[in-house]
């Protein structure tokens, strides 16, 4: 990376931390100050009217003016904004809204402001820059690196205004920047063909000795990263050695003139990569960029099932979980470096919480900042800086401590990510830790899989629909195991079992390369092919449907 650029991002981060620092001193009262002003600014909208944000003056009055809310609460106003109305749920102009694909419900459109994107922007940017340069002192050297990302802007609503990912919003307002810190062209991030952009990603990556860091949003794209890159590997080879793209991709010829005039012969670079790919891919990171320093993603949670298979590529390379964040706000920020922990960061949003055993009930009592307790599972709540107002994201996440007197939580599971046919709740926590102690100790690798709920047959089951590497043992088997860990991770659905209450989960062994047809087919459905996180539960028949036909 560009030295000047880097510093000076530093700059900015350090800036930054004691910022943070001085704020969770305080975290309570700056959040409630972030309650204040975004009530204050908001109490002319139609939803501040509604609620008579003009007489709310503490904390107490919003609780007791403002109902929780779910998407759907919010839905008839996001739509007035679709269509082109202003000053519905905040007095700013929506930037543009970020699309879930509606994989496992319907399909939500989340607002985002310029004011809204500030947060992420300096905490996911120049923040993280400072605790990873803070934690590989020793090893920092000044290369580029690799984002898995892009800017593609697929659709715009009735009144012109984007849809897309959150984080192409945020890629075109560091656009100006980019060409100093990625080894990546501009035009690869404005394709649209998934396939065709990975394999540019990594091409470019390849060609660039000095790469420093690995960076997506999820780990579950870096490990397509490797997993393409080790199946192109002797094309990728071709066309480094020959100063050429390969001539198969699916890009117009402009844009291919202008990926060439990027690349020149390298065959010095290109045998170094044959002979290193000749040794096996067991930690091949390290051996073709000999100072890359990080892999920078999200993991933790539904995404452990990927971290071993990422390391069998990079081996001893730290994977840094940066930032807990969604459409609706940047949430958290991991200060540790080595664990998937995140500090909450009191200026993002206002924040309540709701204790896990206490989501279901009618009358549900929030939590403030400061009456966490270390240990306690809760789901968040949110009023954001573009018109969300005690939202309930369906986040579940534990307090593993506190970092001044702000909570630093670990995410757990998405709440609607849970089986639950006959009040036995089994989460996506438990679904991960039974199906990855079941591969385990059947010595099978799995690609992927998810799980949905059979109520076709009394007692009713689950349908695990899995992907293997290579079989190696029977259907019966595997679903024996899974059955008996299944018992051992989640107790209550033990006790319906023994009550003959649940049958033995089924298991639909896939074909070879499902799980990059179902990835395709979310991404037809407009989810971001870099922010695509498959679903562990599935309940929308046409997503079933896809599976099974596959």
């Amino acid at each position: 990376m560009n030295k000047t650029v880097i510093n000076a991002i530093l700059k900015k981060g350090n800036h930054i931390l004691n910022k943070l620092n001085n704020d969770t001193l305080n975290a309570q009262e700056v959040n409630n100050n972030v309650l204040y002003k975004i009530i204050n600014y908001n109490k002319n909208t139609e939803y501040g009217k509604k609620y008579n944000y003009s007489k709310i003056h503490n904390v107490e009055d919003f609780i007791n003016n403002v109902p929780l809310n779910t998407y759907m609460d919010f839905k008839c106003y996001i739509d007035k904004i679709y269509c082109g109305k202003k000053n519905i749920l905040t007095k700013d102009d929506i930037a543009y809204f970020s699309r879930t694909s509606g994989t496992t419900g319907n399909q939500k459109f989340i607002p985002v402001t310029k004011n809204s994107r500030k947060c992420a922007k300096n905490y996911m940017g120049a923040l993280t820059e400072v605790v990873i340069f803070n934690n590989l002192k020793s090893k920092w050297y000044y290369g580029k690196g690799v984002m898995l990302s892009d800017m593609v802007v697929k659709s715009k609503s009735e009144n012109g205004i984007p849809i897309g990912a959150a984080t192409s919003g945020g890629m075109k307002s560091i656009k100006n920047i980019i060409p100093l810190i990625w080894t990546t062209p501009m035009e690869v991030l404005e394709l649209e063909d998934k396939e065709t952009a990975l394999y540019l990603h990594i091409l470019f990556a390849l060609a660039n000795k000095d790469l420093t860091y690995i960076g997506a949003t999820f780990i579950s794209s870096i490990l397509d990263f490797f997993r393409v890159m080790e199946e192109n590997w002797n094309i990728l080879i071709y066309d480094i050695g020959n100063g050429k793209v390969n001539e198969n991709l699916n890009i117009d010829e402009a844009v291919r003139k202008k990926l060439n005039s990027y690349l020149i012969p390298m065959k010095i670079r290109a045998n170094k990569l044959r002979i290193e790919g000749s040794k096996g891919f067991k930690g091949i990171a390290r051996r073709v960029w000999n100072h890359l320093m990080v892999i920078t993603t999200v993991t933790g949670g539904p995404f452990k099932i990927y971290d071993d298979k990422v390391k069998y590529y990079i081996e001893n390379v730290p994977i840094y979980s940066s930032a807990y964040a969604a459409s609706e706000c940047t949430i958290g920020i991991n200060l540790c470096f080595i664990k998937p922990n995140y500090v909450i960061i009191p200026d993002s949003a206002f924040f309540e919480f709701i204790k896990v055993k206490d989501m279901d009930r009618d009358n549900i009592k929030t939590y403030m900042l400061s009456e966490l307790s270390i240990g306690e599972e809760y789901e968040i709540v949110i009023t954001n800086k573009a018109g969300l107002y005690r939202y309930r994201m369906g986040d579940i996440v534990k307090v593993v401590g506190f970092y001044n007197n702000s909570p630093e939580v670990e995410f757990l599971y998405r709440k609607n990510q849970c089986l639950n046919m006959v009040s036995e709740k089994t989460t996506e926590e438990h679904i991960n830790v039974a199906i990855n102690n079941t591969m385990k100790k059947l010595n099978l690798e799995m690609i992927d899989y998810t799980t949905r709920p059979d109520n076709s047959r009394t007692p009713g089951r689950y349908i695990f629909y899995i992907e293997l590497k290579v079989n190696k043992c029977s259907k019966l088997i595997i679903e024996n195991k899974l059955d008996s860990e299944l018992k051992l991770s989640n107790k209550a659905y033990e006790r319906f079992r023994d009550y003959n209450k649940l049958n033995k989960p089924k298991v639909i062994l896939l074909s070879t390369k499902s799980f990059e047809k179902i990835k395709l087919y979310m991404i037809s459905k407009g989810t971001s092919k870099y922010q695509l996180k498959i679903p562990r539960v599935i309940n929308k028949e046409e997503m079933i449907k896809f599976i099974e036909n596959i």
